[in-house]
């Protein structure tokens, strides 16, 4: 019977682990693709005050999603998880990225724009060991007051998923 009672009490005070949504996109957005990628080369960047280290990456080539599809992260630097979109033909809109780590209600933000010309990527990238932050992760795509999507992705410890942490190496 203590037994019972203690895998009780460790079950109830371990967090729990939720599975990411499907993504959501409205109808203005014709694709829509989400992936995990090795992103271990330099990159650009650019300013973005609204985020916690004001800036974010710009990669200098395409990138194609290592694992496309694939909504479920582990967390290790150098990779990265993102989120690929096209709107509908003759569409174009100006408006921001949000992206919302585990446990905040306060979004990091910058400007974005979307059209249907080409796909707009928006990623995040491990760069340093504090932002390895296991929990759920939303990317969402704002045009003023419309949401154009939402993407969730659940970052899981690095040995929770060690062929994707050990292929890395050998891909970038």
């Amino acid at each position: 019977m203590k037994r019972l009672a203690l895998a009780l009490a460790l079950a109830l005070s371990s967090p729990v682990q939720a599975d990411p949504a499907p993504p959501q996109a409205a109808p203005l957005v014709a694709s829509l693709r989400v992936g995990v990628f090795c992103a271990l080369q330099a990159m650009d960047q650019r300013p973005a005050p609204g985020t916690l280290s004001g800036w974010i990456h710009v990669p200098d080539r395409m990138i194609d999603f290592h694992w496309p599809d694939r909504q479920v992260v582990p967390a290790a630097v150098g990779l990265a998880f993102g989120v690929k979109s096209r709107l509908v033909d003759g569409a174009f809109a100006a408006g921001e990225m949000r992206v919302y780590r585990p446990g905040s209600t306060t979004p990091e933000t910058w400007e974005s724009g979307f059209s249907d010309t080409g796909e707009q990527f928006a990623f995040f990238r491990f760069d340093r060991d504090e932002e390895l932050i296991p929990g759920l992760w939303r990317f969402e795509a704002w045009e003023g007051e419309t949401q154009l999507y939402s993407v969730e992705f659940e970052v899981v410890p690095a040995a929770a998923l060690p062929e994707i942490v050990n292929a890395c190496g050998a891909i970038s």
